[in-house]
């Protein structure tokens, strides 16, 4: 990833890279999230978002920031999909 890109929002950090499949990671730090079940909880649902959303390329890494303790599972969808289309690794059908 040294080569990539970075891209910030509210909620994440996004490192990006350009690839031809799709790869994609979600980091919860243990300095914002303290609780491991807390970590699970939101990596899988960033995993559960990606599985629905078309993405045939790309790589990057969704780093959580300390904000998205509070929010709500719509508004982490909001962010992934306008992340990924600001990258143009997603389009909208």
């Amino acid at each position: 990833m040294k080569e990539g890109k970075t891209f910030s929002t509210q909620l994440f950090l996004f490192y990006f890279k350009s690839q031809d499949f799709p790869q994609y990671a979600f980091v919860a730090p243990k300095k914002s999230f303290k609780n491991a079940v807390k970590r699970n909880k939101f990596r899988r649902i960033g995993y559960n978002i990606l599985r629905k959303l078309p993405i045939n390329k790309g790589i990057g890494v969704f780093i959580y920031k300390k904000q998205a303790l509070i929010a709500k599972n719509e508004e982490i969808e909001e962010n992934i999909i306008y992340i990924l289309e600001k990258t143009i690794f997603y389009h909208k059908i």
